[in-house]
């Protein structure tokens, strides 16, 4: 497998059940996330770099005991050392997994971000 040198992440959209939902409820409900890539995943090899980029929106879908469900969109991209573009099928089964595994990384960690912001709104001030 060629060396990752390098990946990017960003949530395009996202939708969760924000209402009462503990952290712990929130990382149980990423933990059954369903990811998938709907849409094509697109490479690009810079020969005069010799590093190639790969990039894919991968949904992440979770529904668990109602009302708690997650879907998101993320934007995954990966750089590696050398030529992507003409990978072999083991090779572009392990990225196609790294992607789906990074999309549920980054959802989980904007499901937390958004709860402890939420709590700490919600806290009373002192003082």
């Amino acid at each position: 497998m060629p060396k990752e040198l390098g990946y990017k992440s960003s949530v395009v959209a996202m939708r969760f059940t924000r209402e009462s939902i503990s952290l712990t409820q929130a990382q149980q409900l990423v933990a059954v996330a369903i990811t998938s890539i709907p849409g094509e995943i697109r490479a690009k090899y810079l020969r005069g770099r010799d590093i190639s980029t790969v990039c894919a929106d991968v949904q992440v879908d979770a529904i668990a005991i109602a009302p708690l469900e997650l879907h998101a969109i993320v934007r995954v991209e990966l750089t590696y050392e050398g030529d992507m573009v003409r990978s072999s099928g083991r090779t572009r089964a392990k990225i196609n997994r790294r992607l789906q595994d990074l999309a549920q990384w980054r959802s989980a960690e904007t499901v937390h971000e958004e709860i402890v912001s939420d709590s700490d709104c919600q806290k009373p001030r002192s003082g």
